[in-house]
């Protein structure tokens, strides 16, 4: 029996996505979480918001996963070959939280200069993508700039809504251990489309 991931790998890969039918496709308002890990940002989400309608795509490993509001599936960001399960402009919000930074170095900023091009694509006009990550010299690491994530996100053309630099001092009293952290917050929309379109 192939392990669920490949699983549901290959049931995404079988899909043919079209405008009608996709998963969430009856959803109201559709959310995808990439690089979600175990649920700490989605679980949250639907269980603040009760409605139907919404519709989030995240793993299935928690019991408050329910298939009726959630659609879970594995894909690799920077792989350019596979599709989403969702087509082109159905999101209302992308989520990326440290995801950037998690993408392998060799020629990083193309590869995510890739990623978020193929990830504004799918976001409704008005639809919003919004990322946290480790900001410039957060634990001694040379992490983003806000000025780069804006070239990123203005370049697959996406509009500046908040990009900001949050600095917080971080003290463990039990290790007496001081942390300077640095994240950097940001939050860009997918422009409406203009009357003349």
């Amino acid at each position: 029996m192939p392990p669920v991931e490949e699983d549901v790998t290959q049931k995404i890969s079988d899909l043919e996505i079209c405008a009608d039918e996709y998963p969430g496709s009856s959803a109201t308002y559709r959310i995808l979480e990439v690089g979600c890990g175990v649920g700490n940002t989605v679980f949250p989400i639907l269980q603040t918001n009760k409605e139907k309608g919404l519709l989030k795509i995240k793993p299935q490993t928690n019991s408050e996963y329910d298939p009726s509001r959630c659609f879970a599936f594995v894909h690799d960001l920077c792989d350019e070959e596979k599709s989403y399960p969702v087509p082109e402009g159905s999101l209302d919000i992308i989520i990326l939280i440290f995801v950037l930074s998690a993408i392998v170095p060799d020629n990083v900023l193309e590869k995510m200069q890739k990623a978020i091009n193929r990830l504004s694509k799918l976001l409704k006009p008005g639809g919003m993508m919004l990322l946290r990550d480790y900001g410039r010299y957060d634990m001694a690491q040379l992490r983003f700039k806000k000025e780069e994530l804006d070239v990123l996100f203005t370049t697959a053309g996406l509009e500046k809504v908040q990009n900001l630099v949050d600095r917080r001092l971080q003290v463990n009293r039990g290790k007496q251990l001081t942390m300077y952290r640095v994240w950097i917050q940001c939050k860009y929309r997918k422009p409406l489309l203009s009357s003349s379109s």
